[in-house]
């Protein structure tokens, strides 16, 4: 029986325009009020995250409903509305790293995250859900403090190929940080701290729940999504998704065009006891 259902958002819940599909809220409405855990497992920072909780309703049962943002560095409980945990860099582990790419990938663009602000170094144009308030400009080595702590470091490569990118980065960083990219056809990779993913965080978070990896459901797109898919016991992968992780993945679900997600959700809430294919 499915006691928790872990989902990333862009591309897997919700669209380019930012919003769910009807029938996939409808779906994850029905599976909170029959009791199932709720966790939304992005890569989008928390500060990015309030105009999607906003389209749950009043009505949304949150009592049982979280997000890992920043691919799991940041806890978030919906329905206390407030932070339970974070795992980060610090400002001077990020600045070292910072160091070595800004000399192998010099004229990018690289921002550094914290709860609080967004250090960027290059041309930046602002999210349309971004608090411009919060940025910070300048370089990185100068302008973030040793102290800081960082959920999330990236560095994006006007004109470079993705994949190639993601490659060349993990060559640099090693084992010193968690290397990954969520953007399917942007130059832009992810670090966050050394063995963190969405898998290791949703793993955590069942076995503080007693939930074992058999009884979670899973669902994403794209490469960061990987680890939460192999380890939950039914994971799937868009359809619409990554071919490299659709591959890795082995099972798939109808495409975000087709309401993959909610139409796995309903089988599942028809027939709670049935196992899933």
């Amino acid at each position: 029986m499915i006691k928790l259902i872990a989902s990333d958002l862009d591309g897997t819940l919700i669209g380019h325009d930012f919003r769910f599909r009807p029938r996939t809220l409808e779906a994850l409405h029905l599976a909170a009020d029959a009791g199932i855990q709720i966790v939304f497992v992005t890569g989008r920072p928390l500060r990015w995250m309030q105009p999607v909780l906003d389209q749950l309703g009043s009505e949304w049962n949150g009592e049982n409903s979280f997000v890992f943002c920043s691919n799991g560095a940041v806890t978030y409980d919906i329905g206390q509305g407030k932070v339970l945990a974070t795992r980060t860099m610090s400002g001077t582990e990020t600045q070292a790293l910072h160091s070595e790419l800004e000399r192998v990938f010099p004229d990018s663009l690289f921002i550094a995250e914290t709860l609080d602000q967004v250090y960027v170094q290059g041309k930046y144009r602002p999210h349309e859900q971004e608090d411009s308030t919060k940025i910070v400009e300048g370089p990185i080595g100068c302008t973030l403090d040793s102290e800081a702590g960082v959920v999330k470091y990236l560095l994006y490569r006007e004109g470079a190929a993705p994949s190639a990118l993601l490659d060349q980065v993990r060559d640099v960083v090693g084992e010193r940080a968690a290397v990954t990219r969520s953007a399917p056809y942007q130059p832009l990779v992810e670090l966050a701290r050394k063995g963190l993913n969405k898998g290791c965080v949703l793993a955590d978070f069942a076995a503080e729940h007693s939930i074992r990896s058999d009884e979670v459901l899973a669902f994403g797109d794209m490469p960061n999504d990987l680890e939460m898919l192999t380890w939950a016991g039914k994971g799937y992968a868009m359809e619409s998704g990554l071919p490299q992780l659709k591959e890795q993945v082995g099972r798939t679900c109808p495409g975000f065009d087709q309401d993959g997600v909610a139409q796995v959700i309903e089988g599942i809430l028809a027939h709670p006891s049935e196992d899933l294919i």
